[in-house]
């Protein structure tokens, strides 16, 4: 097994507008993105008690299979399990946010068609492309990652079934190891779409007039 983590921290913007928020389009827009962002970014407390489970679990199956006694291996086994059950459910509490931020988001598509300038629109557009596109990548990730949740608890029940031999256990920790290596490779394109998506919303700010530091 490996560890996962999900890069979710965006950057920081500070921008000066035009008095509170009103009608104008941009700042309806920005309004709605920077409400995204902020839900997004309160993901941020699932990732290490995520990562401190899988650890844990890697430590529990490490020890399972340096023990012969299925009476010793038993209560490790479930423990395993349980620490697996609990990702599970920290991922289910993730997705809720990654929904709710999106949803946030798309209410600020809708003012993109209403911008005044050529330029502003191509960038609010840019910006809504990724956003799509993190998206569909985050909803392979959270598939893929239950998946594999599955496969480790069924790791996890083999390793004390007497009727398991050990090429089936080698069999089922390599399709483990086939679906960490597959997360792997959905968070880190995950995690580009999100540098991507920083740099398109300063890009954005710039386009409508907002005068825009970073922090």
């Amino acid at each position: 097994m490996k560890n996962l983590v999900i890069g979710i921290t965006f950057i920081s913007l500070l921008t000066i507008l035009s008095g509170c928020i009103g009608d104008d389009p941009a700042e309806l827009m920005y309004d709605q993105l920077e409400t995204s962002v902020q839900i997004e970014n309160e993901m941020e407390s699932l990732q290490e008690p995520l990562v401190e489970a899988e650890k844990k679990e890697v430590q529990l199956y490490n020890d399972m299979a340096s023990l012969s006694s299925l009476e010793e291996i038993e209560p490790l086994s479930q423990k395993a399990i349980e620490s697996a059950e609990t990702r599970r459910s920290m991922m289910e509490e993730e997705k809720k946010f990654i929904d709710n931020a999106f949803e946030a988001f798309q209410e600020a598509e809708k003012y993109v068609a209403e911008l005044e300038e050529d330029q502003a629109k191509e960038a609010g557009r840019t910006l809504i492309d990724i956003q799509n596109e993190r998206k569909s990548v985050y909803e392979e990730l959270y598939t893929q990652y239950v998946k594999s949740i599955d496969e480790d608890i069924k790791l996890f029940e083999m390793v004390v079934d007497e009727e398991s031999h050990n090429e089936e256990l080698e069999g089922q920790q390599e399709k483990v190891n086939e679906s960490y290596a597959r997360i792997t490779e959905l968070s880190d394109e995950f995690n580009v779409l999100l540098n991507d998506f920083n740099e398109a919303k300063i890009v954005f700010y710039e386009s409508v007039g907002f005068n825009v530091t970073t922090k």
